[in-house]
């Protein structure tokens, strides 16, 4: 009767610890490994060395100051479904403010 106990006991701990592996152990590995694969998505993960598509906000206030000849106040990122674009507000010969839309392409939209 002893040995049967004994023996029916460490069954029972082995099939448990089983379990435990599947419920803990297992899962751990699983989130490792998709922490893993590159997310082809992300402009990060690229492996491509083509520059992204589209100016830089810099550029953008670059190009509404030589169209210009203004001072840039400010300059904000508007995301659109054609793509970014720029909005710089200038001061224009000292008085005048007028905001110069430049697209992701470097071209000026609007001026007003």
């Amino acid at each position: 009767m002893g040995t049967s106990f004994y023996k029916k006991w460490s069954m029972r701990f082995a099939v448990v610890l089983q379990i435990f592996f599947v419920c803990v152990a297992l899962p751990v590995e699983a989130a490792k490994a998709r922490n893993n694969i590159k997310d082809l998505a992300s402009p990060a993960a690229s492996t491509s060395f083509a520059p992204m598509p589209g100016i830089s906000l810099e550029k953008a206030t670059k190009i509404a100051r030589q169209h210009t000849g203004g001072r840039v106040l400010s300059s904000t990122l508007r995301q659109r479904a054609s793509g970014p674009e720029y909005r710089v507000r200038m001061l224009v010969d000292g008085e005048r403010v007028i905001t110069v839309t430049v697209d992701h392409k470097g071209r000026i939209k609007n001026k007003r």
